[in-house]
């Protein structure tokens, strides 16, 4: 049997846990799924797999070719995809995608609302994150960051956009307490942070000095980007936000922007994937797709 299928066989194992998951998933008996293991264990030489009757466990070496089986395998549907898709075959597959929760409605959802109408076999895996993404244990495509500068020689760096950092707040609460009109005003304020940002508990501003970090009473910290949009439209305070992040609320008329006397630093919104031989061309075409859905949302 082609070793390509040996490591399909012994990755679905480590991903399904057991023999017997893998022989049901592939639909065949346990005992050929074995067999295909035992195969490659004899190829390398090694112990991929410890296993008795009762449990399995897979070894360190196993958990690095299990990687490296994954990689190899994502790399050949790649090439098949992109081959099939230059002869004017559909476009089909997953795309994986990783992104700040705060862009995924509407923005990122529209988005690819928009490309599976163009590309209905085309699914896609959705990761709402703040962290950096780890793309061997994820097995993301891409990751979609916001950052004043994003430098990861590691990676390949896509510019998507640039949006503007600015201060929001509710109407209601603008009424309530006026609009702060310097930074020295936001003393007076009621001031909520999003505290699982790069710049933790500050607002980075830009002075004649350079950039610095402006620290205020919070009244508020929050790490969940849905729930500190939320509280600014309750009324709660005022907050920092990527104008991308506040557009659509703003067109609602749930948020107002405040223009301060000062400046805060613009901010780019970038696509990060690790780089490969071949990368499906379902996912070029969707950078493509997203990075003109960008400009038309901040136009």
């Amino acid at each position: 049997m082609d070793k390509l299928k040996k490591m399909t066989v012994f990755a679905r194992v480590v991903e399904l846990g057991s023999f017997a998951a893998a022989a049901e998933d592939l639909n065949v008996s346990p005992a050929i799924i074995g067999r295909h293991v035992a195969d490659l264990e004899a190829m390398l030489d090694l112990r991929l797999i410890s296993r008795t009757t009762r449990s399995m466990e897979v070894t360190e070496a196993g958990t690095r070719y299990y990687h490296g089986c994954k990689a190899t395998l994502e790399q050949v549907d790649a090439l098949e995809q992109d081959v099939v898709a230059q002869e004017g075959g559909l476009l089909s597959g997953v795309i994986r995608v990783a992104a700040p929760e705060g862009i995924g409605t509407p923005l990122l959802l529209d988005a690819v609302q928009s490309f599976q109408t163009l590309h209905p076999e085309v699914l896609f895996d959705l990761v709402f994150e703040n962290e950096q993404t780890d793309f061997i244990t994820s097995r993301v495509d891409l990751a979609i960051r916001l950052a004043i500068k994003l430098d990861d020689s590691s990676l390949i760096v896509s510019k998507l956009a640039q949006t503007s950092l600015g201060l929001f707040a509710s109407p209601s609460y603008l009424r309530a307490y006026g609009t702060p009109t310097t930074v020295a005003d936001l003393d007076q304020h009621c001031c909520l942070v999003f505290g699982a940002s790069r710049f933790g508990d500050s607002w980075p501003l830009v002075t004649n000095k350079g950039m610095q970090k402006l620290r205020l009473p919070w009244k508020l910290v929050m790490n969940q980007t849905n729930t500190y949009r939320e509280a600014l439209v309750r009324g709660l305070g005022v907050g920092l936000l990527p104008e991308i992040m506040a557009i659509d609320l703003v067109e609602a008329d749930q948020l107002e922007p405040i223009n301060l006397t000062g400046q805060f630093p613009d901010v780019g919104v970038f696509a990060v994937y690790p780089e490969k031989a071949f990368q499906p061309r379902r996912v070029g075409l969707f950078l493509d797709h997203l990075r003109q859905q960008m400009k038309q949302h901040l136009a």
